[in-house]
């Protein structure tokens, strides 16, 4: 069957040509890099990393890639949430260069590869214990394997989103596959960047910088995990509300778990501050300087008490069970601190009617989140020589392998609970009459907006019933206030003219969301006409991605979405499994290296 391939929000000729030239000048110096070290010539980055490698004593691998990585991490958040931004209030773009927003993620991408080519380039002995052989002769580190991995699989989201755009039409959802394979690949990196960190502790010991590197990656891994949770931090989610509360403790519970297994009491607090002044930092800078509208973030505080007060109580030597009970913890009292921060300065407050199944998935989702934390958590201690990492003194297979198991009923819980609460649905049968009380005319025309529902209790308990305006220069949401049984007004007046989409908002129950129109603007180039309810007119309300995705295609055959979501699933587990491979068999050696080492103070000792 022929689909013809859309143009709307593509890439022209000349982006397609500068995105090709800016990566392969890339990929043809760092050939050119990889050769000239593989062949014992000296190069500038190899003299650099020598001296920045004394300086910092690490080895010369592991001396550039810290600096590297960490501005390329930022480069990326600020210009993803910058163009989300963009993408709220003016809506689609035309391609991968279409906003300057694009621009610092592009290139944010590109150093998180060079960051892992690197050491790839520069390695030499010394090497952690295990290493992947590329020829004779040539080993690398796990750590640059998994960077470089994670970093190409980002990058290649972006011609594959033109692609995506050219089969689907725009697609204006965070949660998009092109969009998800490029932040996630981009989070995953934050892994091997840790597993880096174990790598070098493992052959010149702890420091205090090593020891500032690991509490910053933890604190970009805060800020980093934060970029699923977009859509809800600017007020315009497209799933499901619940998954809000469990992608917080999902973050909070790994990420700070993670830290305090292996480090001293403070640490946590540490990485929240990082957190809080980089995160803030990119909000108000998007908002302010930029102009662009705000981006909300939960705060963590509470979280990190929780793990913090867990670790003083019970100690940081048992992991799993510091993971599971601080995860528990940050699934019912992190739940209940958050929702009170959502009434403070959240776009959408959580109802009350929220907190039952966010606390009932939330301590399943906390307890495999904390698990997953511990597993790695050991394994980078693992990695670090740490002898101590089980609890053992020499290497028991049998204790592994408990760990494992633990760390994969934990993974387990958290994918399946959070894809169970993914989908959304639709109830058909909400109507309403539209009644508009108009307080601007002429050119730019405004009104509230006053809906009587059949049936008349469809909006009780509802997760959010709000009016919502955006893509005409920026972004309008007013929760509707009850008036009468069955009847609901906007607290403000409601844009209807230019390119402003208004429209009314219905979160029912567990999933169901749908909306109606109340005015958009005629769109050429996709042939859809204008929308403009008048006073009186009734209305249904249809599933809510009719409304909110206009832009997309609905002439595609259902087999296509699932085959670029199946794409997305596939690489997403070839991730996940690029991770626990390479961080397992870092563990391995560290484990064979700390037996090693402790065999001959035995001997020394005899």
């Amino acid at each position: 069957m022929a689909i013809p391939l859309a143009t709307t929000g593509t890439a022209t000729f000349d982006q397609i040509a500068i995105v090709t030239g800016l990566v392969g000048l890339l990929y043809v110096a760092l050939a050119v890099l990889l050769w000239r070290e593989r062949t014992g010539r000296v190069t500038l980055v190899s003299r650099f990393a020598e001296t920045v490698g004394r300086l910092d004593g690490v080895p010369r691998w592991a001396a550039l890639t810290p600096y590297l990585h960490a501005v390329s991490l930022l480069a990326c958040a600020f210009g993803v949430w910058w163009d989300i931004a963009v993408h709220i209030a003016r809506g689609r773009d035309t391609g991968p260069f279409g906003t300057p927003a694009h621009y610092p993620i592009f290139f944010g991408i590109l150093g998180v590869i060079v960051a892992g080519v690197l050491p790839i380039a520069l390695a030499g002995k010394p090497l952690p214990a295990r290493t992947i052989r590329l020829a004779k002769g040539w080993r690398i580190p796990c750590s640059a394997a998994l960077v470089t991995v994670c970093g190409t699989f980002a990058l290649v989201g972006f011609p594959l989103d033109d692609v995506w755009h050219r089969l689907f039409g725009e697609d204006v959802t965070l949660w998009g596959p092109t969009h998800l394979l490029m932040i996630g690949g981009v989070v995953f990196s934050i892994f091997a960047r840790l597993l880096a960190l174990a790598e070098v502790e493992q052959l010149v010991g702890p420091n205090k910088r090593r020891l500032f590197q690991e509490i910053v990656s933890v604190g970009a891994l805060l800020i980093a995990w934060d970029l699923f949770s977009t859509e809800y931090n600017y007020g315009v989610p497209q799933f499901p509300l619940i998954l809000q509360p469990l992608l917080i403790v999902f973050g909070a519970a790994m990420a700070f778990t993670i830290l305090r297994a292996r480090r001293g009491p403070g640490s946590t607090f540490a990485a929240l501050a990082v957190y809080l002044v980089i995160r803030g930092g990119i909000a108000w800078a998007v908002a302010e300087p930029l102009g662009q509208i705000v981006g909300h973030f939960p705060l963590l505080i509470v979280e990190a008490v929780l793990v913090e007060a867990v670790a003083l109580a019970l100690g940081n030597k048992a992991r799993f069970r510091l993971g599971v009970v601080g995860g528990v913890l940050i699934g019912t009292v992190g739940v209940v601190a958050e929702y009170a921060w959502s009434h403070v300065w959240m776009p959408i407050p959580w109802p009350s009617s929220l907190l039952p199944s966010a606390l009932g998935y939330g301590v399943f989702v906390g307890a495999g989140a904390g698990l997953i934390g511990a597993w790695l958590a050991t394994r980078y201690a693992e990695v670090a020589g740490d002898q101590g990492a089980l609890g053992i003194k020499h290497i028991r297979p049998p204790a592994v392998r408990r760990t494992h198991q633990l760390g994969a009923a934990g993974l387990i819980a958290v994918v399946a609970i959070v894809f169970f609460c993914v989908p959304r649905t639709a109830d058909a049968g909400v109507s309403g009459v539209v009644s508009l009380d108009r307080v601007a005319t002429g050119s730019e025309p405004t009104a509230y907006v006053t809906v009587t529902l059949t049936p008349a209790d469809a909006a009780a308990g509802a997760r959010w019933f709000e009016a919502l305006a955006w893509q005409g220069g920026g972004l309008e949401y007013h929760r509707m206030e009850k008036v009468a049984d069955g009847t609901y007004r906007s607290p403000e007046p409601v844009p209807m003219y230019g390119k402003w989409k208004s429209m009314i908002r219905l979160h029912q129950g567990q999933r169901d969301l749908v909306a109606s129109w109340v005015y958009a603007p005629e769109d050429a180039e996709l042939g859809k006409p204008a929308v403009q309810v008048s006073d009186g007119q009734t209305v249904q309300f249809v599933h809510e991605q009719q409304v909110l995705r206009r832009e997309e295609r609905t002439d595609v055959p259902r087999w296509m979405w699932n085959a670029g979501y199946a794409l997305l699933a596939v690489v997403g587990l070839l991730e996940v499994a690029g991770i626990i491979w390479l961080v397992g068999r870092g563990a391995r050696g560290g484990r064979m290296r700390a037996a090693h080492l402790a065999g001959e103070r035995e001997r020394e000792i005899v």
